[in-house]
């Protein structure tokens, strides 16, 4: 797939034939693509997933590396060590979830870490890519508690400048779970811990954690497709339901994305959904990002609205909409890239436009709209044209919807099943709200 004979055109088709949102893939390809030759991405890798998923997970990197796209990978190795070690007759203890590595077993966690390193970059040549193993001294490392943990450490930092060297070449770098401290000494660290420091030192666009669950989870078992840390964060770690690995590994997110620029975001995701999950905006996992806060004020700057508006639908409001518009309440992200504006329809909560620019679609901010949205008018109505490409979205969230050409008129609340027909009438009978004659 690395083969230069390649053509960008090429390239693409292998992805696109997997993936049915053309024009999304597209776009996507485009942005990351920006990355003026560094990375685009570090993906972490758990050494299960390695053992298992070996051969799949070497053909999507090769593919990345045949678009053109430098990930940077960093492994585990829990499984293969836990191995290891009770072959060579050390006893496997933890501490504070943390493996306690005594003098004699650091030599051997070295050698395990670099042998799964090494068994994903034969992989990764055999799909028809390349891969290198990045040397120890990669990582900058520090002990933590010698006494209680031996030769375990948290990663400190990066060998920044080695990186970029390895980006540079036509190979995928890898980094394994093994650290250098100041005296030149190996310790054992932990792979998300690298993983951080890696991100926090390459500024990538996507950060990519690759788990058996495909993401996180929610009460109910089901995957939590989107996270808006700035209206989210508060709310999920006060629930009964959030443990306390879940607890962490929210806190360490948010803390890593706190270090890097707004458009950096961090997806949570299986191998097998690991191309839909950078590609397209419904992704296949957890999308983290630091998002907006969302807002309700009395007054919103409507000329920002009109231009997210405008955007997003593609088409222009008419002139007199905010002075004719019975309004009820406007629920927007701060920096106006979506925004719900809700009227009044016979006492019941009309949404009357629902827009996201074009520009922050896939980032989570229409759920987090619509969360605020759900709260403050649990009984609401509205309608949309039949290729508004929301609907999927609307049928999914709705408790109902019908016909009433040219509309679909949705509506929440099931107390208003048996009013919907005079009230989708109604709305339906409304006159457009853009110029010629298009809503």
């Amino acid at each position: 797939m690395a083969d230069a004979g390649f053509s960008f055109r090429e390239r693409a088709t292998l992805l696109l034939s997997n993936l049915e949102e053309g024009r999304e893939v597209r776009t996507y390809l485009q942005q990351f693509s920006r990355s003026n030759g560094g990375c685009f991405a570090v993906i972490k890798v758990g050494g299960a997933l390695v053992a298992e998923e070996c051969a799949a997970l070497a053909e999507r990197l090769a593919l990345l590396q045949a678009l053109e796209l430098k990930p940077i990978v960093v492994l585990g190795a829990g499984p293969q060590l836990d191995a290891r070690l009770t072959a060579a007759g050390i006893k496997t203890e933890r501490r504070d979830n943390l493996r306690v590595t005594p003098d004699e077993a650091i030599a051997i966690v070295a050698e395990e870490a670099a042998a799964t390193g090494l068994s994903l970059v034969k992989a990764v040549g055999t799909a028809g890519g390349s891969a290198v193993l990045a040397p120890p001294a990669t990582v900058k490392a520090e002990p933590l508690d010698e006494e209680k943990y031996g030769r375990v450490g948290r990663a400190i930092g990066v060998n920044a400048q080695g990186i970029d060297d390895l980006l540079h070449t036509r190979a995928i770098p890898l980094i394994c779970c093994v650290g250098q401290d100041s005296r030149g000494r190996l310790l054992n660290v932990n792979a998300d811990d690298v993983a951080r420091e890696v991100a926090r030192a390459v500024s990538p666009q996507k950060i990519v954690f690759l788990t058996s669950t495909g993401g996180l989870l929610d009460e109910k078992g089901a995957i939590i497709d989107s996270i808006n840390l700035q209206s989210d964060y508060d709310r999920l770690m006060a629930e009964d339901w959030i443990h306390s690995g879940m607890a962490l590994k929210l806190s360490q997110i948010k803390s890593l994305l706190d270090d890097l620029p707004p458009s950096s975001s961090v997806s949570m995701t299986d191998t097998s959904h690991l191309m839909r999950e950078l590609f397209t905006h419904g992704g296949a996992g957890t999308l983290i990002r630091q998002g907006e806060a969302i807002i309700s004020e009395p007054s919103p700057d409507t000329d920002k609205l009109t231009t997210l508006i405008n955007g997003a639908f593609g088409r222009t409001l008419r002139d007199d909409f905010w002075q004719t518009a019975d309004l009820d309440f406007i629920l927007h992200s701060e920096r106006y890239r979506a925004a719900a504006v809700v009227t009044r329809l016979g006492g019941i909560s009309c949404l009357d436009k629902f827009a996201v620019s074009v520009d922050a679609r896939g980032e989570g901010l229409a759920k987090a709209v619509w969360r605020e949205l759900a709260e403050r008018a649990p009984r609401l109505i509205w309608r949309s044209r039949p290729n508004n490409p929301f609907n999927a979205f609307y049928t999914a969230v709705a408790d109902g919807f019908i016909r009433r050409d040219p509309w679909f008129v949705f509506w929440c609340g099931t107390d208003l099943d048996d009013h919907i027909v005079p009230l989708a009438s109604e709305l339906a009978a409304r006159p457009a709200d853009f110029v010629e004659n298009a809503k």
